[in-house]
């Protein structure tokens, strides 16, 4: 009888475990390619502050950092992820949104998941920087 009831259990627990919906993946910017930490100060401060504002540092690993050639403005890749992301079901989140001078940050939401994302113009390298991560909250 007992390694009935633990059979039972064990797919219990493994069937409510597959249920969540895998995490999306985010959009692409075009021309964007993955970029590394330590290349941009500024990248690196705009994903810390991602990590500390909204991400936090047990999820940090979720962060993807890109760099697009020249200077994009943050209200052009603010539109290209609304319009992707908002006619696919997800909604901004208008208490993630901080537009500075320097960095910029938006987040969208779609049941259980989050959609964080960084953007920052760093004219010593030549380059934009953007910062995704998509997450459960």
């Amino acid at each position: 009888m007992m390694p009935r009831f633990l059979l039972i259990t064990l797919l219990v627990l493994l069937t409510a475990a597959c249920g969540s919906a895998p995490l999306a993946e985010p959009p692409v910017y075009p021309d964007a390619t993955a970029a590394s930490r330590g290349e941009s100060p500024l990248a690196d401060a705009m994903v810390s502050g991602l990590t500390a504002e909204i991400v936090g540092e047990q999820q940090a690993s979720a962060i993807r950092l890109f760099r697009v050639p020249g200077s994009v403005a943050w209200e052009q890749v603010k539109q290209f992820y609304a319009g992707r992301l908002e006619s696919d079901g997800w909604r901004a989140d208008s208490k993630l949104l901080v537009e500075g001078d320097t960095i910029s940050y938006a987040g969208w939401r779609n049941g259980d998941q989050l959609l964080a994302l960084a953007h920052t113009e760093d004219a010593s390298t030549g380059a934009t920087y953007l910062a995704v991560a998509v997450l459960r909250r």
